[in-house]
């Protein structure tokens, strides 16, 4: 397979990475359209997904599908480690049985409820073997390197199931009672405009006190937080047939022009081309 076959099919969808974070501040809440496994392995960090905020420790493994709003949130100047592999659900479907659905520990769980598991000394080892392999295989492509690639790969997600499938205790959330109201409330009310004083009055409490906490607790903004939120719900009708202008309306955007300037933004293309793609 030539090298620019193999990115287009193989290395574009699929990605891996072993090392440190940047040192600049880490960006605000993401979402995106491929699937992620996030291996924590040194530093001082909480991880944030949708409604939840969990403190990590070495072997600490998060993942995340392409409808949950995540944040890594460092608590320290420097670096942390951290090993990550994302790819496209489509890049997986052929490997999926009746009975083994590679996918099922990023799908079947509520929004950001059991994202967290913890791996031992043992497994670190095993999946840093495994994990080593894959980025070998991408960044180094010759032949062969496309079934290898998937083959790790699928040995890989076997293994986080595996983990994800074990009896463990549930990591309590450090998020607060009234971000969590507030979290719920946005949930609750795509549907509408969600501003900052809509959320804060609904919640009887200062929209400055509410803003200042929601950013402490979660490491990034509400009004950051509404926008993924709304994009992510915008995807999901129009990926189910809505149209443009439907999808507009029923994200709450008052604006047309707005709301198609801010999926782009988000997104990185027009909602039409979006719709056309799925």
């Amino acid at each position: 397979m030539k090298h620019s076959q193999y990115y287009e099919k193989i290395a574009a969808p699929l990605l891996a990475g072993i090392g440190n974070s940047p040192l600049s501040p880490t960006k605000d809440f993401h979402i995106h359209d491929h699937y992620e496994i996030f291996l924590f392995l040194n530093g001082t960090v909480n991880g944030f997904v949708d409604q939840y905020c969990y403190p990590l420790q070495r072997g600490s493994v998060l993942v995340f599908n392409n409808q949950e709003i995540h944040k890594i949130i460092n608590l320290s100047p420097g670096p942390y480690e951290r090993v990550t592999i994302h790819f496209k659900a489509e890049l997986v479907y052929p490997f999926c049985t009746a009975e083994t659905n590679l996918l099922a520990c990023f799908q079947n769980h509520q929004p950001g409820k059991q994202n967290i598991s913890h791996m031992d000394e043992p497994q670190l080892n095993e999946y840093m073997r495994l994990a080593s392999r894959l980025i070998d295989a991408l960044n180094h492509p010759q032949y062969g390197s496309d079934v290898l690639s998937l083959t790790y790969l699928v040995q890989l997600l076997v293994f986080i199931n595996g983990l994800y499938n074990k009896s463990h205790s549930p990591v309590p959330s450090i998020i607060s009672a009234l971000i969590e109201s507030a979290i719920h409330y946005i949930d609750n009310h795509l549907h509408t405009g969600l501003s900052l004083e809509q959320v804060s009055s609904e919640l009887a409490v200062d929209k400055y006190y509410l803003s200042h906490l929601f950013k402490q607790q979660t490491g990034g903004t509400l009004y950051r937080y509404v926008l993924l939120k709304k994009i992510a719900l915008a995807k999901q009708l129009l990926a189910g047939g809505k149209s443009v202008s439907e999808t507009c309306y029923l994200t709450g955007f008052n604006d047309y022009a707005n709301f198609i300037r801010t999926f782009k933004n988000i997104a990185g293309v027009s909602p039409g081309k979006y719709s056309k793609s799925t």
